[in-house]
């Protein structure tokens, strides 16, 4: 049998053996970095600090996801929503598991998207209100932030991964107005989960939103990411 001269053997120890331990990890490294999300909309997403997001949002933020992991809506066995809708709940939770994610994806774009779309204004009384999933479910009307956010909890209770998931505050120029929607990283790239399409259980690639839509900002449950440091966010829907 063949042996190495020694000098080849404290060659292969000291340093192929580290190198194959480091391309071992390559790949999960590479999965863990910022992408997809790292540009939407044509736009680079920052990560924000403290000091780099807006107050006023991250109260907010803060109290919805409060308020529902004291009193969830949205649940795998119940929910706060009518008899009729609540079966259908039930129903969509039962079937997720065997669903594919696109399939996914639009079915709760679907289920939430049939409830009419109102402004804030009219719907909460207060001009930049950030309604609970049980605040939008229990009016049956809401806004732009009370789909993205409510889509937000439904998928992350039918099993998606949070860093899948980004809430998207985004300005669009030809309406002169602000919008929320819901963007979500898939195998085909980034989908987007917006209220104000049709049919109700569409769902669009990132790229159709690229000439319209100027991002704010993004936030999920783990982080925060802004697209422009010197940014104004005047209340919007």
């Amino acid at each position: 049998m063949k042996t190495f001269p020694a000098g080849m053997k404290q060659f292969c120890f000291v340093w192929l053996l580290p190198a194959c331990i480091v391309l071992s990890f390559l790949p999960a490294r590479a999965a863990q970095h910022g992408a997809p999300f790292e540009r939407l909309f044509g736009h680079q997403a920052f990560p924000a600090g403290t000091q780099d997001f807006p107050l006023h949002i991250r109260k907010h933020w803060l109290r919805v996801i409060q308020a529902e992991q004291k009193d969830p809506c949205l649940q795998r066995d119940s929910s706060c929503l009518p008899p009729a809708d609540a079966q259908s709940w039930l129903y969509l939770v039962r079937k997720a598991p065997s669903m594919n994610e696109m399939e996914l994806l639009r079915a709760v774009n679907a289920f939430f998207n049939k409830f009419p779309s109102i402004p804030n204004l009219e719907t909460y009384n207060a001009k930049d209100s950030w309604p609970t999933p049980r605040d939008f479910l229990n009016r049956r009307a809401g806004d732009g932030k009370a789909y993205a956010l409510t889509k937000y909890f439904a998928l992350r209770v039918l099993g998606m991964q949070d860093d899948r998931l980004r809430i998207v505050l985004a300005h669009l120029p030809e309406r002169r107005t602000n919008h929320a929607m819901l963007a979500v990283a898939t195998a085909k790239g980034i989908f987007i989960l917006d209220n104000a399409v049709r049919p109700t259980d569409l769902i669009l690639p990132q790229e159709r939103f690229a000439s319209r839509c100027l991002p704010l900002v993004m936030f999920n449950g783990a982080g925060r990411w802004t697209f422009r440091q010197d940014m104004e966010l005047p209340d919007g829907k």
